[in-house]
């Protein structure tokens, strides 16, 4: 009988089919874990759930008001025929008849006390003017003023400011010279010039009353 001799299986041969198999399977197994999902729980909608409590009903604790007794009925006092009755006092007649005569007052204007006041040209509620108003007195005082001999001889020249009073009849009064003074006669030419037009004022005015203002005026006095 013949002894049958079986090749030795060549397990080496098979060494990288079985390490491709198992890559392929770690890898798969790999794939698998990072793909699988993990849902959260749902909460039950609070809708759906019923939740059996027992309600307290609580009583009404208002109390009713009692209403208060009825007040007692008046006590009627019988009175004897005998009996004196008062005298009831006289009643006075208010009632007015059409030929009543009514006092009747009148209403007076208030009178404006006539004062010797001197009142600013923002007081007065029309102001004192010249025949031809500001025009008509520098052309005046132009056509009357005369430069003085001792100014023309020295070269004095300059504005003298004069202040005056128009009193309630038109003239001039109060005159004095405002700032300092520039001598050589100046301010004397300016105050007589001034005065020259005394009356031909018309008076300043308040409430339609005539009343007497202060005014101020700059005289310039120029060597051409």
């Amino acid at each position: 009988m013949e002894v049958k001799k079986y090749s030795k299986p060549e397990v080496g041969n098979k060494r990288v089919d079985f390490f491709l198999v198992g890559l392929a399977f770690s890898i798969l197994l790999v794939f698998g874990a990072f793909t699988y999902k993990v849902y959260d729980r749902k909460v039950e909608k609070l809708g759906s759930l019923v939740i059996d409590e027992d309600l307290v009903v609580m009583e009404n604790t208002v109390q009713q008001r009692t209403p208060p007794p009825p007040p007692p009925p008046p006590t009627i006092e019988v009175v004897e025929d005998d009996a004196e009755i008062e005298e009831q006092p006289e009643i006075m007649e208010t009632e007015v008849d059409q030929e009543t005569e009514m006092e009747e007052y009148e209403a007076k204007e208030e009178e404006l006390e006539e004062t010797d006041e001197i009142l600013e040209i923002f007081d007065v509620s029309e102001k004192a003017e010249f025949p031809g108003g500001e025009e008509g007195l520098q052309k005046f005082i132009a056509e009357n003023i005369s430069y003085p001999a001792m100014a023309l001889e020295n070269d004095q020249q300059g504005t003298v400011n004069v202040m005056f009073v128009i009193d309630k009849a038109g003239l001039v009064k109060d005159i004095a010279i405002l700032g300092s003074k520039k001598g050589f006669g100046l301010e004397e030419e300016a105050m007589r010039v001034i005065k020259l037009t005394s009356g031909k004022w018309r008076s300043a005015k308040q409430r339609d009353k005539p009343v007497s203002m202060r005014f101020r005026i700059p005289v310039k006095f120029q060597i051409f």
